[in-house]
């Protein structure tokens, strides 16, 4: 049984992660939160009585206090040796069941949110999966980089294929920041905890979406038009100037909506190239 959350301190918490002499694998990218105020950023984002899913359980920390204010959490957690831990750090919680398994390709039961303090090596498969999943939302802590990505704005450094299809789907809001300190073993950048709340989706066809914005972004400092004569023809140029899109913009310029409308425009093409 963990303290409370409002009197656990960071050395509570690095006692019980060191007390287990985890030799962490790195090709699973294992970083567990050792700071409080991570966690309760987190289950104050939680709607109180919400079915969570968790993907990343590490030793079971952070799920403990999920319990604490979900009426179901379910956990996921790869890693074998961590499921042993986690099951005894969760003993006697009646609400909590763990799977043991690779979130990417086990069945997702249905839930109100998704929480995850996510392994960096999976954060964008991750979120493509929450988008596909249609899961009403998403509290992740991501890389900061990642983070600014998803809410990148057109012509910005961070805007690309990430922001366009996860924009097109949840609105998307940066909660706070952390320093690698706030976590073990440290990462080697800062991390960020973001909020993703479901919308209704600008663009119903999210395959062609992403292979739209994967051939533009290619060239994402290029003009449109010399990106779609490079890779589908005049005839493309002019589907695009039909509804109404600037072809002497650069890619990285085109909005949100300005990129549904292209997309439709350029169904033909891409189905027909195979794209």
């Amino acid at each position: 049984m963990l303290p409370d959350i409002n009197v656990v301190t960071r050395e509570d918490l690095v006692r019980l992660t060191m007390s287990h002499r985890l030799r962490l694998n790195r090709k699973l990218s294992q970083h567990f939160v050792i700071e409080p105020l991570v966690i309760k950023d987190i289950i104050n984002h939680v709607p109180v009585n919400s079915r969570v899913l968790e993907i990343g359980t590490g030793i079971g920390i952070l799920t403990f206090y999920l319990a604490s204010v979900a009426s179901q959490v379910v956990t996921i957690e790869i890693d074998g040796r961590l499921v042993k831990i986690a099951g005894h750090v969760l003993n006697g919680l009646g609400n909590v069941s763990i799977i043991q398994g690779d979130a990417l390709r086990v069945p997702w039961p249905q839930t109100n949110i998704v929480v995850s303090n996510v392994p960096y090596s999976i954060t964008s498969p991750l979120i493509m999966r929450i988008i596909r999943e249609r899961v009403p939302g998403a509290l992740l802590t991501i890389q900061r980089e990642v983070a600014n990505r998803l809410a990148g704005e057109p012509g910005s450094d961070y805007y690309g294929r990430l922001s366009i299809v996860t924009q097109c789907n949840y609105v998307i809001s940066i909660l706070n920041t952390y320093p690698p300190d706030y976590f073990y073993p440290n990462p080697d950048v800062y991390s960020s905890l973001v909020l993703m709340v479901r919308k209704e989706p600008c663009y119903g066809d999210i395959k062609t979406l992403e292979s739209v914005t994967n051939l533009l972004f290619r060239h994402r400092n290029r003009v449109l038009r010399w990106v779609l004569g490079k890779y589908l023809g005049s005839d493309s140029i002019n589907a695009a100037i039909k509804v109404g899109i600037n072809i002497n913009v650069r890619v990285r310029q085109l909005t949100v909506n300005e990129l549904v409308s292209l997309t439709e425009a350029l169904r033909p093409y891409i189905i027909g190239n195979g794209k």
